[in-house]
């Protein structure tokens, strides 16, 4: 097994890790969410390389978890998503 320096960037399934951001019925990464939030929040800017591959380092993580705090925990929603009708 590999193993990362924890300066390296990290992939979108790594951080969907990290961040606990897993489907608890499928037990799939729910990366779909952060891809959402980089929408929502002009602060979570990964870098893109090879073929639209998203990678994010430790300040970006930092900010995502920041965020997730806020929406996720602490229950704070900035607008209903127009699939939640």
């Amino acid at each position: 097994m590999i193993h990362k320096n924890n300066d390296a960037y990290k992939s979108i399934g790594e951080v969907a890790k990290i961040l606990d951001l897993v489907n608890k019925k499928k037990g799939t990464l729910n990366t779909h969410t952060i891809r959402f939030w980089e929408k929502e929040f002009k602060q979570i800017k990964p870098k893109i390389l090879n073929g639209n591959r998203r990678y994010y380092n430790n300040d970006t993580i930092e900010v995502l978890k920041k965020v997730k705090y806020l929406l996720k925990d602490c229950l704070l929603y900035t607008s209903p998503s127009p699939r939640d009708s």
